[in-house]
């Protein structure tokens, strides 16, 4: 296996494209090799399985296509016939009306012969299609056997997949950069007491799933989390309404005329809604007293000659915001040589200009530029970068919506080998970009690399082994049904977790489902009409009010488990599966069993 020094992270963007993104995809290959071994699957007999099942799925595909040919003849057909024999109908019965000649009765009885005679071509395809479909019901038996049989050989491996796989691989593939199999109490101690980080205790957002780590012994915590916030929803309603006008009928006089018009009205109420946010905080003792903000710019969108053209623009601006500084008593801000640094990092709001600068060396400054044009490479300028003291935090466009941190495992079960090794390779392959060019900011700063704190010891009095978002997490992979409030009529649940109490049999949590129940109101609107006079249109809209239900929620190592629940846990039978126990439920959740106990129980 390739090693990795801390010299590498000098050129992160470097490190990334000619060596770890290799290494990380041989890595991911040999880790699924070995599953396949420990899961004694028995390759050229899948494979042997899988072709045969192909070849049934060729056959089916080339029979259904002679089938729908035949259809579409025999459809011909009998419109043919029935047109011939329509036409020879109409023929003898305009002869016998005297309308037609003999002529008519030389072609009205020979129609009717042939659309006699067509009843037997019809009745040999449709014998065809018969026999096609038992065909193909034979070979989709055959196919439906085949993919049996190739699931069967992949039945252990397909039994082994486990959550934060890919994390393992990144450990392994470079020490540099670790990442946890589970967010410890210690670990969210740690940076509590240390950089100031707090769990967030709000009804409004809910852990979905959260990834801890560490560069170089700084530790991160990546949070996925599911958000509630409102916004105004416009309601439309409408009135139908009709009146009388007296109109000019052209010659002098005048008439009524009845009209009518649909009048339209709104009414604006707020709603909920949801949406998904992935951040990175990452804490760090370097420049303790630096809070700033940067935005992504459209670098990239640009060309290089746009890019000098933004870079010029700025650079202008910079100047004008360094002499309006200097008429200010408490002015700070100087600019750095660098001018394209300044333009594509996006951050005049630095609050201490010297640990900025001690931040951003020059080769940092190096560092970031080829970050935000690496669009070839990476992702180029698509994040968000705050620091606030010692916590740096880091919100990315290519994470929103990604599934690379919380990749269900099911999603690798498959009957074939082949397409199960290119799906799991791909996904690490994937993983790697998407969490490497979150951390790349970071790591692109040498001061961040050069402070470290290996000395730290955790803290004890911490009553827990498990944190508020690993609790969340797994209470969302339950699913909100099982814990919304019976009134619920938002189309999301936020799930909150509070820590009661440790027993033997493992720690106790109340998951709190904040939701909205939803009423149905009237509003009457008043609109004026064509009449002249207004009219109260009735528009429909929904009212929304809080509403809370608690639930108890068990969490337990599966290790220490001695339920039997999970006996077989060790052979890797048991995934993201929600098993039933009377009125309890449990879920294995990143190698912990998280049971969900009703009240009244």
């Amino acid at each position: 296996m390739e090693k990795f020094g801390n010299e590498d992270l000098l050129e992160p963007l470097k490190l990334y494209d000619e060596r770890l993104k290799d290494a990380f995809h041989n890595n991911a290959i040999e880790y699924f090799d070995n599953l396949t071994k420990k899961g004694g699957v028995d390759v050229p007999l899948n494979q042997e399985h899988c072709k045969n099942y192909y070849h049934e799925c060729d056959l089916i595909k080339d029979l259904k296509k002679k089938k729908a040919l035949r259809n579409f003849l025999r459809v011909l057909l009998i419109l043919l016939t029935i047109g011939v024999f329509v036409a020879g109908v109409l023929l003898l019965v305009n002869i016998r009306k005297g309308i037609s000649d003999g002529i008519g009765l030389g072609i009205g009885i020979p129609s009717i012969f042939v659309a006699i005679g067509l009843i037997f071509p019809i009745i040999h395809i449709s014998h065809k299609i018969s026999n096609l479909k038992k065909e193909i019901k034979e070979h989709e038996e055959k196919a439906a056997k085949h993919k049996a049989d190739a699931y069967e050989t992949m039945k252990g491996l397909n039994s082994l997949y486990e959550w934060n796989m890919a994390a393992g691989l990144m450990s392994k593939t470079t020490p540099l950069i670790e990442l946890d199999p589970i967010f410890i109490s210690e670990k969210f101690q740690y940076l509590h007491e240390k950089y100031g980080y707090e769990e967030y205790s709000g009804s409004d957002i809910s852990s979905l799933y959260v990834q801890s780590g560490s560069i170089l012994g700084n530790p991160f915590v990546f949070e996925k989390n599911y958000c509630q916030s409102m916004r105004d929803h416009v309601y439309e309603g409408t009135l139908t309404i009709t009146y009388t006008v007296r109109v000019s009928d052209g010659k002098g006089g005048s008439r009524l005329e009845t009209r009518t018009q649909t009048l339209v009205a709104h009414y604006t109420a707020p709603e909920p809604y949801y949406y998904l946010d992935t951040w990175l905080i990452y804490g760090n003792e370097a420049a303790p007293n630096l809070s700033f903000s940067r935005y992504p710019t459209d670098v990239n969108s640009m060309n290089e000659k746009q890019i000098e053209k933004y870079v010029s623009k700025i650079d202008k601006k910079l100047d004008k915001m360094v002499k309006d500084d200097l008429m200010k008593d408490d002015g700070s801000f100087t600019r750095l040589h660098n001018e394209e640094f300044e333009a594509l990092f996006n951050c005049f709001d630095r609050d201490n200009e010297v640990e900025f600068r001690l931040l951003f060396t020059p080769l940092g400054q190096k560092n970031m530029i080829s970050l935000l044009k690496g669009k070839d490479v990476g992702f180029g300028d698509d994040f968000i970068f705050k620091k606030r003291k010692m916590l740096n935090y880091i919100k990315s466009g290519h994470m929103q919506g990604s599934d690379s941190l919380d990749k269900n495992p099911d999603s690798f079960i498959h009957f074939d080998h082949k397409v199960a090794k290119e799906l799991f390779v791909n996904y690490a392959d994937k993983y790697l970009k998407d969490v490497y060019f979150d951390l790349a900011p970071l790591i692109s700063i040498p001061l961040y690399q050069q402070h470290k704190d290996l000395n730290y010891i955790y803290g004890k009095g911490f009553n827990r082994k498990t944190t508020n978002s690993e609790v969340e997490s797994a209470a969302n992979s339950h699913g909100f049904n099982l814990f919304k409030h019976p009134n619920t009529y938002s189309d999301g649940v936020i799930l909150k977790s509070k820590y009661q109490d440790s027993e033997a049999g493992g720690e106790e949590y109340i998951i709190s489902a904040h939701s909205f129940s939803g009423t149905e109101r009237i509003e009457y609107v008043p609109t004026l009409g064509g009449d002249g006079h207004m009219h109260n249109v009735p528009v429909h809209w929904i009212e929304y009010k809080p509403i809370v239900k608690e639930t108890p929620f068990i969490v337990k190592d599966t290790e220490t488990d001695k339920s039997g629940y999970y006996s077989s846990y060790n052979e890797g039978k048991y995934n993201n599966i929600i098993n039933r126990f009377g009125n309890s439920s449990a879920i294995l959740f990143k190698k912990r069993l998280m049971s969900f106990i009703p009240k009244n129980k």
